[in-house]
């Protein structure tokens, strides 16, 4: 089983109901609008996509699935990994994006194409650079993941999400594990 990173999209009002019921937040992903999963990629994606970018593009890039803001008021950074798991896990701490970085990011996929998805897929260098799941390859067989296939595959859902993300002004609730 590998980790994997998840995108809900949820309406604005989702979202401040979320945003406002104090300690008790939990996140229905009934209430998602729309969700993308990408399985083992997401490591891959975020290195290929700020591949040589600017700091600032790279900064961006970084919060699709770390975001900066979340819904909750722990400090993860001085919890033990421990304690950071728990707090995922029981709903106390919620990563998203909002509409701000949503609106950035759509406008940066705009200029990327998928030539440029397969111009920085380098197998060797994401498994040379210890870019999880570390069993990149290039058989690009249907029946076979962790290739430039997949990731041009989930680049689609990801500017796919984002977008449809910014049309509707939504939040993107992101979990990852």
């Amino acid at each position: 089983m590998s980790q994997s990173a998840t995108l809900y999209r949820v309406s604005q009002d989702t979202f401040k109901q979320l945003n406002t019921s104090g300690s008790r937040q939990r996140f229905d992903i009934t209430s998602a609008k729309s969700y993308t999963v990408f399985h083992g990629t997401f490591m891959g994606l975020e290195y290929i996509l700020s591949k040589g970018q600017t700091n600032s593009t790279t900064e961006l890039v970084s919060q699709i699935f770390n975001p900066k803001q979340s819904i909750g008021e722990q400090e993860l950074e001085a919890l033990t990994p421990e304690e950071q798991l728990e707090f995922y896990e029981n709903g106390s701490f919620i990563p998203y994006l909002d509409t701000l970085t949503i609106a950035n990011l759509n406008d940066f996929f705009k200029d990327i194409s998928l030539e440029d998805i397969r111009s920085n897929y380098d197998a060797t260098e994401l498994n040379g650079n210890h870019i999880y799941p570390y069993a990149w390859h290039n058989d690009n067989s249907f029946d076979l993941v962790y290739n430039e296939r997949h990731i041009l595959e989930d680049f689609r859902e990801l500017a796919t999400i984002i977008k449809q993300a910014e049309i509707e002004k939504d939040f993107i609730i992101v979990f990852v594990g």
